[in-house]
């Protein structure tokens, strides 16, 4: 439950390093990040736009009256008119989640390598670090065989996660490189769990790993999250 936790927030500070290094300003919530240019947030336009959301953000937008439509539109314009995006870096924020995600697991790996865990018979706290780093790589099945279900079940077409939207900004199928760090992600979980772990601990580490990676999922994001980090 905890690790499910640390493993989104250890993910979205990827993407706020890389925003801070670019200089701008960021802002950590229980589930993603976002980040503006200096300033951004300071202008007379920003809180505008503040209280065009206040009166209108709870009706869907094409609902909306061709004069709300206008004003938001308007307040938008000038607002990316003082402070416009640079795609590039737009891309290299987005590349901070998953190469921090991939980065820790990579340090899970190392742990148990130097520790010769696959060969331990007793599990020491260190080596269940290793194990639990190692796993970070879950997000990337997750994120992969999330956006097949939505094709097989709900007809999903575009998908806006990372890896998806850095497939876009390479001018690639979508599904490039989210298929390539799932299949990785997979190969080097199984490896874990299969090979690294001891078989005595492995069935109740499955168990327990569906259980509470679940729960701390439901329990993080439908209500400690937006308590602790709204």
């Amino acid at each position: 439950m905890l690790f499910t936790v640390i493993g989104t927030l250890a993910h979205e500070l990827g993407h706020i390093a890389v925003a801070q290094i670019l200089g701008y300003e960021t802002n950590l919530s229980y589930g993603y990040m976002d980040y503006s240019v200096k300033g951004y947030n300071e202008d007379e336009n920003y809180f505008l736009l503040l209280k065009w959301n206040a009166k209108y953000g709870e009706t869907p937008y094409y609902d909306l009256d061709d004069n709300a439509k206008q004003e938001y539109k308007t307040i938008l314009d000038r607002l990316e008119g003082k402070f416009p995006r640079d795609e590039n870096h737009d891309n290299l924020i987005t590349l901070g989640g998953p190469t921090q995600t991939i980065i820790t697991s990579l340090i899970g790996f190392y742990i148990l390598y130097r520790r010769e865990s696959k060969y331990r018979y007793t599990y020491k706290i260190i080596d269940w670090l290793g194990v639990f780093l190692g796993l970070f790589i879950l997000r990337e099945i997750y994120n992969t065989l999330g956006a097949l279900v939505s094709v097989v079940f709900f007809n999903g077409s575009e998908f806006y996660g990372d890896e998806f939207s850095l497939s876009r900004a390479l001018s690639l199928n979508q599904w490039v490189i989210p298929v390539v760090t799932g299949v990785i992600g997979l190969v080097m979980a199984l490896y874990i769990i299969f090979k690294v772990i001891p078989l005595r601990y492995r069935f109740s580490f499955i168990i327990s790993g569906f259980i509470g990676g679940g729960l701390g999922f439901i329990i993080w994001f439908n209500y400690l999250g937006e308590i602790i980090l709204p």
